[in-house]
């Protein structure tokens, strides 16, 4: 599949499938045990002891829910993971879409449901057989609702990404706690000049391939995605999987490595190959939710304006990386310290280092392909490769 392009989506579809699944069997289930057992079996579920003893009945409908519950996860996983596909449609659309495949799905397990039960038991297994006699209506608004649900938390968990989703499940940071984290600030470099270059819509397209190109080695170091600030990133770890081999300063040239790998599509499409800066500090923040209309979890503190303070000095200095004094002292790693420096609104000086030899020879600049290039890649080209109309 196209959409399976690293090995994090791939990742994510496998997981994410099975999670499907795993709601689906328990939104099954409550299904036939409150609507069957609990209004019309409930008396045969409760023996002399006064406990619950699971009917032969009920056993295989639970059974077969699991072969169910693998169709439904596959189905609505689908529709969610390849979401981008639909993005292109209406919402009008979208929701004639949703109709037509929750009506197809349901029509296709209720069959599945009766042909089971049927052959295992000739005179029809009530709680398959009954649902789809008597209740399709009822099992397709149920089935439309616990797919809106479950592709809601995805979607949630997208959004938040899986660190900061699993806090919120939690319940985590209403009021602020400290955390020693370690944090990276990733920088486009000549951001401005390549907006110019590339014009606001084009550049958009280069700033979302450059994040998708990042994703695998972002996955990979274990790291969060804290904020998109335009065409910067920040990322962070807690501090033990942060220096854990080295992860927050192999990220960065991994980044770099993956991007170099496609080096070939990005000059064919946006004609420059995207370098980054980094600046990458370590310290005690204050996590906390913050918001009202909006809710976010937001780090708090002098660590993370050291951070940005860092990645600025980048430029400056002529380095793609610079690393803290703090962070140095955590890793096992040889580095080159750049000197002590004063960054703006702070007291004290921060030595600081990088793990780069010298200083780039070159400025990070592009230049926007010639007008008689981009002029030339428009026209449509003759059998042997010259231009028609040159």
């Amino acid at each position: 599949m196209q959409y399976l392009k690293n090995r994090y989506q791939f990742e994510k579809y496998i997981k994410g499938y099975l999670i499907s699944s795993a709601f689906w069997y328990v939104i099954n289930a409550l299904y036939l045990l409150i609507r069957y057992d609990a209004l019309q079996f409930y008396n045969r579920f409760i023996d002399n002891e006064e406990f619950f003893v699971i009917h032969s009945e009920i056993q295989f409908a639970l059974l077969a829910n699991g072969v169910l519950a693998l169709f439904l996860g596959w189905f609505s996983w689908n529709f969610y993971f390849f979401l981008d596909k639909r993005s292109k449609l209406s919402s009008f659309q979208r929701g004639i879409l949703i109709l037509v495949i929750v009506s197809v799905e349901t029509t296709m397990l209720l069959n599945i449901g009766e042909y089971m039960g049927r052959n295992v038991y000739p005179e029809g297994l009530p709680y398959f057989n009954e649902l789809s006699q008597q209740s399709f209506i009822i099992y397709a608004i149920y089935v439309m609702m616990a797919g809106a649900l479950i592709n809601s938390l995805f979607q949630l968990k997208d959004i938040l990404g899986p660190e900061l989703f699993q806090t919120a499940l939690r319940g985590q940071y209403y009021t602020p706690k400290e955390e020693h984290r370690v944090f990276m600030f990733l920088d486009l470099y000549d951001s401005t000049s390549i907006a110019e270059c590339l014009g606001h819509m084009k550049y958009s397209r280069l700033i979302q391939d450059c994040y998708r190109t990042m994703t695998d080695p972002i996955s990979y170091s274990k790291a969060s995605v804290y904020q998109y600030v335009g065409d910067e990133i920040v990322l962070t770890w807690p501090l033990e999987k942060g220096i854990k081999d080295n992860r927050c300063i192999q990220l960065f040239y991994d980044i770099d490595a993956t991007i170099k790998s496609r080096k070939e599509y990005f000059m064919e499409k946006y004609g420059v190959l995207p370098e980054f800066k980094a600046g990458i500090h370590a310290g005690i923040v204050a996590t906390s939710q913050v918001g009202v209309i909006k809710r976010e979890v937001a780090y708090h503190g002098d660590t993370v304006n050291a951070t940005s303070r860092l990645q600025e000095k980048c430029k400056e200095l002529g380095y793609q990386v610079l690393v803290s004094e703090d962070v140095v002292n955590l890793l096992d790693k040889s580095f080159k310290e750049v000197g002590t420096h004063q960054f703006r609104g702070k007291t004290q000086p921060i030595k600081i280092f990088t793990t780069e030899s010298k200083p780039l020879a070159k400025s990070f600049t592009h230049e926007c392909p010639s007008i008689e290039s981009t002029v030339s890649a428009l026209l449509p080209k003759k059998v042997d490769g010259s231009v028609e109309g040159a």
